[in-house]
């Protein structure tokens, strides 16, 4: 018994001694560190893990965007409200019509506008009659009949009453009337003051109407829409040089609307830190309509620059830096210093030359700078 087991202590120590000879033979590191220097055994499964690609400088077009909203150009649309209050005569248009500038929309019964048509037509008739009596008082003045000092009040009354006049015509050509084509008692007749088309139309014949309700009318020449963009603190100075953009809208993801830069703000936001741009857009079809939801997006001119992987970019604390090839499996972290994204690809600005090569992907396996 004694012998089996000192044969079987034996054997088993033999095993044990072979197993620690093969971990010896194996254990030689993957990666060592001289100096700066990054060393990778030619045996290591990491070199079938990374990715390397030469340095070279690349034609780009910077891209960013922002989020807009569509508006209707405000020379260009109109809520138009009952000017008194009173009851609603008749309605001409319905949502969806075409009007010309100055086509009727509605009119209106009010007694406010009766007593504007009233004194209008008073004034004007005194001012008649204080016209008449100053060419009749200079008739008699230059019969010597009247004093000039007579004259002379007749003339000032003529000025009065016709100042008055003219007031009062220009108080009524405010709600659309005028002298020439108004009659006493008619209901006021709104027009519209723009060309486009009816979105709204609130109001019912026979209705009562306060001065204080909500537009009744809205007019709105859609054919070209502004989209008003908020555009990042950061992307301020990219706007540089660009004039015409491209909008995108969430109802129709597969259709592009171009526009241009109507207007760019002069005040950042200081809350958003974010700076109002205005984008001028034909809308022809009218698949843009007013509060919808859209991206601007903006490309720059075309420039050269060396653009690397994204993947090959590594941060460490505030600085980034990449893994450079030395070649022999030899390899360096090296400081950059990055611009902006384009797609996968980050703008280098220094820290890299044309002909180097660099880990494209999989730098994460080598240790941190």
């Amino acid at each position: 018994m004694i012998i089996r087991s000192t044969a079987v202590i034996s054997m088993m120590a033999a095993i044990i001694s072979s197993c620690s000879t093969k971990g010896n033979e194996n254990s030689t590191p993957e990666i060592t560190v001289s100096g700066d220097t990054i060393v990778v055994s030619p045996t290591s499964s990491i070199l079938g893990r990374i990715e390397t690609a030469g340095v070279k400088v690349s034609d780009y077009r910077a891209q960013f965007s922002a989020p807009g909203q569509i508006k209707a150009i405000p020379a260009q649309y109109a809520e138009v409200g009952v000017p008194f209050p009173g009851r609603i005569v008749k309605s001409f248009v319905r949502p969806g019509q075409k009007v010309s500038a100055g086509q009727p929309l509605f009119q209106i019964s009010s007694g406010d506008y009766l007593e504007i048509c009233r004194a209008a037509f008073e004034a004007a008739t005194e001012s008649d009659q204080a016209e008449r009596a100053l060419s009749r008082a200079k008739r008699l003045h230059e019969a010597h009949m009247i004093s000039e000092r007579e004259l002379e009040e007749a003339q000032a009354d003529r000025d009065v009453k016709k100042r008055a006049a003219e007031n009062a015509a220009a108080t009524l050509s405010v709600f659309g009337g005028d002298m020439a084509s108004i009659t006493p008692g008619q209901p006021l007749t709104v027009k519209s003051p723009i060309a486009g088309t009816v979105t709204a139309n609130n109001l019912v014949n026979g209705q009562y109407v306060r001065d204080d309700a909500e537009p009744s009318v809205i007019v709105a020449d859609l054919g070209k829409v502004w989209v008003v963009a908020s555009v990042k603190e950061s992307d301020f100075g990219k706007l540089q040089g660009i004039e015409t953009v491209d909008v995108g809208i969430e109802s129709r993801p597969d259709t592009v609307i171009h526009g241009s830069i109507y207007h760019v703000g002069e005040i950042l936001d200081p809350e958003s830190r974010t700076v109002q741009l205005i984008v001028e857009c034909d809308n022809a079809t009218g698949v843009l309509k007013p509060n919808m939801f859209g991206t601007v997006n903006f490309t720059d001119e075309e420039a050269e620059a060396i653009l690397i992987n994204t993947a090959a970019v590594r941060r460490v604390d505030d600085r980034t830096y990449v893994v450079r090839s030395l070649g022999d499996n030899r390899f360096v972290n090296s400081y950059v210093e990055i611009g902006e994204s384009v797609g996968d690809s980050t703008i280098v600005k220094s820290g890299l030359v044309p002909g180097e090569t660099i880990v494209s992907k999989g730098a994460f396996f080598f240790p941190e700078k």
